[in-house]
């Protein structure tokens, strides 16, 4: 079949919208009409070379869509379900997976990670018969996707698909690195650096866990009205006092948890500073490959500070996907908010641009 997709053909340059030929699924596999799909910085870090993927690409991990076909073999997924497309599936056998630890599952990024499907070949192809690689086996910048079916996570019935993409990703990091990795507790001082969507919805994982005191910092004045609308306390303009304001607001002793949304190597450096004896600083964003820290390693040992990291916020997503979905279904997840622009997949290289800018939440591409 024929789909119109966001393919990029060389690092740095625009994305070009094309139309592709789309295999039928095969074993396995499932055809899907994607709904909608976020614009994540993850995406553009292949753009720039940062995050290393062959080339020509249809990128996005982030979507969420309807089931139109399913292959021989697929038994628990049905056409017309609504799905999230997961860019981080498990195997439930391996090592990690029975340690609890799903999110450090190696089963299947071999092929996925290379952007092919599981038996090492791609379903896109060019109008001259090239094979297009699908991002984390998904490829979800496009108006449709073959995906293996392990991929996809059924959605509870009213989620919107806008609302689903996001907690494919922006949503699962954010409040996982909260709720799963740094254990937030009731009426903890919490400090977030980045208002994107990855902090915003940080922020609202702190509001679940009882946080007290909730700070935001962002280089982008556009984003004080977006922290507070999911839960933030106080806003930072970032300049050269963000540190000193920090330990204002805080009696002068730092806070209790600090994140890092940004994945900046030199924000990753402010967290030990930002904390209070015993506090706990956590990476959330991609940081650069290879990339260093420097830290006080005195304050460390004898403030008793705790650094750590966390990828897909440390989540169980058979378990978290649907929970979040939930939450918000009750309204305690305002994901609605982090949505700050729809676009059509035309106008991709202005969505990526505006999430470039700094000044919107999260842009979210949708189709009819």
């Amino acid at each position: 079949m024929k789909v119109t997709a966001a393919v990029l053909r060389e690092l740095n340059k625009s994305l070009s919208v094309e139309e592709l030929n789309l295999e039928a699924p095969k074993e396995k596999e499932v055809l899907v009409k994607i709904d909608a799909f976020g614009i994540c910085h993850s995406d553009y870090h292949v753009v720039t070379g940062l995050a290393q993927q062959e080339l020509p690409v249809v990128l996005g991990h982030e979507g969420a869509g309807t089931i139109l076909e399913v292959g021989q073999g697929v038994t628990d997924l049905e056409i017309g379900e609504n799905v999230l497309l997961n860019w981080f599936p498990y195997c439930k056998k391996c090592q990690a997976c029975t340690a609890g630890n799903t999110n450090h599952c190696k089963t299947y990024m071999r092929m996925l990670g290379q952007g092919k499907m599981l038996d090492g070949t791609t379903r896109l192809t060019d109008a001259k018969g090239n094979s297009i690689f699908q991002l984390s086996g998904l490829a979800c910048w496009s108006s449709h996707v073959v995906v293996p079916d392990i991929i996809c996570t059924k959605m509870p019935k009213g989620t919107p698909p806008e609302v689903a993409a996001l907690i494919g990703c922006a949503v699962t990091t954010g409040v996982g690195a909260v709720l799963n990795q740094a254990s937030v507790h009731e009426g903890a001082s919490v400090l977030v650096y980045g208002s994107g969507g990855v902090g915003l919805s940080i922020i609202m994982g702190a509001v679940l866990a009882g946080a007290e005191k909730i700070i935001a910092v962002d280089r982008s004045l556009e984003k004080e009205a977006m922290a507070f609308s999911v839960g933030a306390t106080h806003f930072i303009h970032a300049d050269e006092n963000t540190l000193q304001n920090v330990k204002d607001l805080t009696d002068g002793l730092g806070v209790d948890y600090a994140f890092d949304a940004v994945g900046n190597p030199k924000i990753a450096e402010m967290l030990l500073p930002s904390l209070r004896e015993r506090g706990m600083g956590i990476l959330v964003g991609v940081p650069p490959t290879d990339s260093k820290i420097q830290i006080d390693a005195t304050d460390l040992f004898r403030q008793e500070k705790c650094m750590t990291g966390t990828i897909y916020g440390s989540a169980d997503t058979a378990v978290d996907f649907e929970r979040f979905a939930q939450m918000y279904l009750e309204g305690k997840l305002p994901i609605e908010q982090l949505i700050s622009k729809n676009y059509s997949i035309d106008q991709i290289n202005d969505a990526c641009q505006e999430m470039l800018d700094g000044n919107i939440a999260r842009g979210v591409v949708t189709f009819p």
